[in-house]
């Protein structure tokens, strides 16, 4: 690909993911552009870190990738599990047959048709988000060029990532606030209370319980029942 073919295909994926869209969705184009657009890559995927250290492949571009991350979630070893937890900006491997740091990954990886494998870190200011993981079915297929073309991609997909988690979080926060007070009101109608009183009694429940408020207050309207009866 010439360096006037990759910006066209950069501009590409910048503008399809400045588009409208879910989060699953947009990561999705951006696989498919990386695929695309690496040269050497048959097929890519990102993976993603929840709840701590569970990891997840929301996006790729060929049903393969869930086959080649899913042999290294198994078995809790590979260039995709190590480069979403650590602090390594890419890991890569040129052949599988001759790399030794992950011998039961390898011997999955050579029965899949992988031979060659670049994970490259999605990171933002507040942490490690997961990783964009190419993958070849020929040795040797990703170099210095390859490797930079992939970390650009990383770049815009780390990006709307973090966005996309922040607006998550922003829209449980918003909808954890309307359920609280919601909550509240049915509680001050009920015992004929104040806000603040309102408040004080999901608060002691939510300490006494170590229960969330928000997940109280759910139950509130959910059942009717009070707090304390959950």
């Amino acid at each position: 690909m010439t360096d006037l073919a990759l910006t066209r295909k950069f501009v590409e994926v910048t503008h399809r993911l400045s588009e409208p869209g879910d989060l699953t969705t947009r990561l999705n184009d951006a696989v498919a552009l990386a695929a695309d657009a690496v040269p050497g890559c048959d097929y890519a995927g990102v993976t993603v870190i929840r709840r701590g250290r569970e990891l997840r492949t929301p996006a790729y571009s060929d049903a393969s990738t869930l086959l080649a991350d899913g042999a290294q979630y198994e078995l809790d070893e590979g260039p995709c599990v190590d480069t979403a937890r650590s602090h390594s900006p890419w890991l890569q491997i040129d052949d599988i047959g001759r790399d030794g740091r992950w011998p039961s990954f390898a011997e999955k990886a050579e029965a899949l048709g992988v031979r060659s494998v670049l994970s490259c870190q999605l990171s933002s200011p507040r942490g490690t988000l997961g990783a964009l993981n190419l993958y070849s079915e020929s040795p040797g297929a990703f170099g210095p060029y390859e490797r930079e073309v992939a970390l650009l991609f990383t770049a815009q997909a780390g990006m709307l990532l973090a966005a996309g988690r922040m607006e998550e979080s922003l829209r449980a926060a918003i909808d954890a606030r309307e359920h609280i007070g919601i909550a509240m009101g049915i509680l001050m109608e009920r015992h004929k209370v104040s806000a603040t009183q309102a408040f004080e009694m999901l608060s002691k429940v939510s300490q006494d319980t170590n229960t969330k408020v928000r997940d109280l207050a759910s139950h509130v309207i959910e059942t009717g029942e009070e707090p304390a009866e959950r």
